[in-house]
């Protein structure tokens, strides 16, 4: 049984978005996705959705989800595939297994993974390539993996990391109630107006904190 405390959501801009979470658990591992379609469209949806099933086909075909090489030849495999099938959706994407012991994972695009711990912020996601995207069939996905003790993870697609400096982030990811967090982080880049500037999708995992 995963140790870990994990929240989403997906606060879309209009009626429909782009942007998709996912969560898996496995053991003591905690799979987290996020994807966000490009350009809020039909068949960016379609990309990140699809991006989401070939994560979940590999957790069920028993992969290695402890090792950042497997999802990164998983997000390899799904950009060559998208462009076989011609339906010609692009995505970002974020994948990363926490465990007890460490993080690991791969990624491309502008969504990000960030670990908030005492009054530090790391990206994990810092060495991404930005472009090309997930569908094109030159995405080029990049691994990471830090030691995991502690602290605050958050999954985002860039309708957070865009507007939002990572100070003002920093001071909401720790908020006692995680699912008043993930709501607070999703109101954040809200502009006077009340509209949204993009889709937001989010994810928080933290480690349970032992009941008395």
């Amino acid at each position: 049984m995963s140790d870990f405390e994990t929240v989403w959501h997906v606060q879309p801009a209009g009626r429909t978005g782009a942007d998709r979470v996912l969560v898996l658990r496995r053991g003591d591992a905690t799979v987290l996705v996020v994807a966000d379609g490009a350009g809020n469209s039909r068949r960016g949806a379609e990309a990140a959705e699809a991006v989401l099933r070939g994560v979940q086909d590999a957790v069920a075909a028993g992969a290695d989800v402890e090792r950042g090489e497997t999802w990164r030849e998983v997000l390899v495999r799904y950009d060559a595939a998208q462009v076989t099938s011609g339906q010609g959706g692009e995505t970002t994407a974020v994948v990363a297994c926490v465990t007890p012991r460490r993080v690991v994972g791969a990624s491309v695009g502008d969504s990000e993974l960030w670990l908030f711990q005492g009054g530090e912020a790391t990206a994990l996601t810092e060495q991404q390539h930005r472009k090309p995207l997930l569908g094109s069939g030159q995405a080029r996905p990049v691994t990471f993996e830090l030691a995991w003790r502690g602290g605050v993870l958050l999954g985002a697609s860039d309708g957070l990391f865009k507007y939002v400096d990572v100070r003002r982030i920093q001071e909401h990811v720790s908020l006692a109630d995680a699912n008043a967090a993930v709501l607070a982080l999703a109101a954040l880049p809200r502009l006077a107006s009340g509209a949204l500037p993009d889709d937001v999708g989010l994810v928080l995992c933290r480690p349970s904190v032992p009941r008395p």
